[in-house]
């Protein structure tokens, strides 16, 4: 797995709403396939909400497909169908019942994979509220 260029940590006071804003950006990060790093845990957290808004349409000399999730779950935030190419168009905003209530311990990573071809342009945001619990 590769870092994109913006990587975060996510920080924040236990017990309090975080926000975050995770950053795929084609001009920066490439559109090779394989998963890229968004973002690490520094300790347990709790999704309260997920959204992934494709800021710049994505585009692939083939098929591609982009998923978003966790380590644990891969496409808790974006799955397969969603994230064909055809679909991720200017101002695409998706969000996932699962990833409602998923929980990322500090050894997780939120991941944005691109399978099956390559991109060729495209910026992807996860605007991400989250709790840490420990």
């Amino acid at each position: 797995m590769v870092d994109v260029a913006a990587v975060k940590t996510l920080k924040g006071f236990e017990n309090e709403v975080q926000y975050a804003r995770l950053t795929y950006d084609f001009a920066n990060d490439g559109g090779a396939t394989g998963a890229l790093v968004l973002a690490d845990m520094p300790g347990k957290a709790m999704v309260l909400k997920a959204v992934v808004h494709v800021e710049t349409a994505c585009t692939s000399g083939g098929a591609a497909t982009v998923i978003i999730g966790t380590s644990d779950d891969t496409d808790a935030f974006m799955d397969l169908t969603s994230g064909a190419v055809a679909n991720l168009v200017d101002d695409f905003g998706l969000e996932e019942t699962t990833a409602v209530g998923a929980v990322l311990d500090a050894a997780d990573q939120v991941l944005l994979t691109i399978g099956t071809a390559a991109l060729t342009a495209g910026k992807i945001n996860v605007e991400l509220q989250y709790v840490l619990v420990d």
